[in-house]
């Protein structure tokens, strides 16, 4: 793949992502302490590619979470005949050096209640979920005989 063909994809996605807005974020750790899975909404990606988002911060001491995380993001919004699925590795910050992210998002960030999640995205799938136009019983009933006798 060329490196054209990748900063499209990854244009794609990104505009697919700001598109919905809202995910779920779970957390594929095996470890004994984790994170509870959350709904998140106002993501930013920045131009390497990661997501970024806060979520409330946990009961527990942060410390005693793993830093780094396996994740998954599904984003979904209701209406849209697509989603997109995120896999890749989260890390737990509670602040933020450089001029990354957005002035709202720095904003969220003073907020002694919650954290900082960057996920960095190492695959990700974009479904198609249109609605499959029906068959009338004559079609469906077509293909069905031509299926088995074929």
């Amino acid at each position: 793949m060329t490196s054209a063909t990748i900063t499209t994809e990854m244009q794609t996605l990104k505009d697919r992502i700001m598109e919905l807005q809202s995910a779920l974020f779970f957390n594929e750790s095996k470890s004994i302490v984790k994170l509870p899975t959350h709904v998140i909404s106002d993501v930013e990606l920045d131009n390497e590619g990661s997501i970024w988002f806060v979520i409330p911060k946990p009961s527990m001491h942060i410390e005693a979470y793993d830093k780094e995380i396996p994740a998954k993001l599904d984003f979904f919004k209701k209406g849209t005949d697509f989603f997109v699925k995120v896999r890749g590795t989260a890390f737990l910050q509670t602040e933020i050096s450089g001029e990354l992210l957005s002035a709202e998002m720095r904003e969220r960030l003073t907020n002694a209640d919650v954290i900082l999640v960057k996920v960095q995205v190492q695959e990700s799938e974009l479904v198609d979920n249109s609605p499959k136009p029906k068959q009338n019983w004559l079609q469906a009933s077509r293909s069905q005989l031509s299926s088995w006798f074929f």
